[in-house]
């Protein structure tokens, strides 16, 4: 029996990671390169050690899901699978996926709320997810997530004002004021901004491509956005980059590594005073929603319904007028 991997727990069995390639250790000890793109990769894998479709367990589920299907999201969506399939392999794992119901849930529910319960909700979407995906495959009939109460969450709703939008502009430097800037215009969310080219910059005006929902949308020109394009622009480049923001070395910002830039920065703000209360990068999206007229927010922000923007981007305490 081989021995429980450290590292890389979203693999199949023989599959390692290796110096940016997927590898498969066959039965005569012998590497195979499957690959460096992940889907592509488990493509070949299917083809090499043939069918992949028995599943019996909840791990063995996670392990068919997190080959076929998390792979096909958005990036940062696929990244958070790989934690939240962690969690439940742990807990939920070795369960027959027939024998899988409500009380078996609620008890993982009760364990994993104590340390978190929006996180414990995002994996029991998952869960529910991978199991509607167990009946496309005909293993079960129902999904037993369907009679399972999540926990309750309120809304997120810290606004930035205004001065803390300025006191953290003038005080954060020239790449997260530029970045600021681009993002309260045009309400990008951070995966998409720090993976925007060049040519996506047309006389028309910003061509997007949503990584979340593939849904394409047009940013026209306006004044303000153009200064703000024009800002990014005149940041220090050692060397020339197809990427609008971009690393010395002249790559794309990792959505981590951008993270770790601005944490250092708010820490600084809050230890020196320029800031009473910490903010999200996600804050700033929050305040595009806020700011803007309803309609133009849910077409700004990319939502297909207005409900998802009141619901969570709508921060900004209603104006209202007295009785007369």
């Amino acid at each position: 029996m081989g021995r429980k991997r450290k590292t890389d727990h979203h693999l199949p069995s023989r599959v390692y990671l290796r110096s940016g390639s997927y590898y498969l250790v066959d039965s005569n000890a012998k590497w195979v390169r499957l690959g460096g793109d992940y889907p592509a990769a488990m493509a070949k894998y299917a083809q090499l050690v043939g069918d992949l479709g028995c599943v019996v367990t909840v791990g063995d589920l996670i392990d068919r899901y997190l080959r076929e299907v998390a792979p096909l999201k958005a990036q940062a969506t696929y990244k958070g699978n790989i934690v939240q399939a962690k969690y439940l392999r742990t807990g939920l794992g070795e369960i027959r996926v027939e024998d899988l119901g409500p009380r078996q849930i609620y008890r993982y529910m009760d364990i994993r709320g104590q340390r978190g319960k929006t996180q414990t909700n995002r994996e029991l979407a998952m869960l529910s997810h991978m199991l509607k995906y167990a009946i496309r495959w005909g293993v079960i009939d129902q999904n037993p997530c369907r009679d399972v109460m999540r926990f309750k969450e309120k809304p997120r709703d810290r606004y930035i004002s205004d001065a803390e939008y300025k006191a953290f502009h003038d005080f954060s430097g020239p790449l997260i004021a530029a970045y600021m800037d681009f993002k309260l215009l045009t309400g990008l969310r951070k995966a998409d901004i720090l993976q925007l080219r060049r040519d996506v910059l047309k006389p028309d005006g910003i061509y997007v491509e949503i990584s979340k929902t593939k849904q394409r949308i047009i940013i026209s020109w306006t004044d303000h956005l153009e200064a703000a394009v024009q800002q990014i622009k005149n940041l220090p480049r050692p060397v020339n980059s197809m990427y609008l923001f971009s690393t010395r070395r002249g790559q794309p910002y990792s959505a981590s590594g951008f993270a770790s830039i601005w944490q250092r920065k708010m820490v600084k703000a809050l230890d020196q005073g320029v800031l009473q209360e910490r903010f999200t990068d996600h804050d700033l999206r929050a305040k595009t929603g806020s700011d803007a007229e309803l309609e133009h927010a849910t077409a700004l922000l990319a939502h297909l319904d207005a409900k998802v923007t009141k619901r969570h981007y709508r921060r900004k305490a209603a104006v209202v007028k007295p009785l007369r």
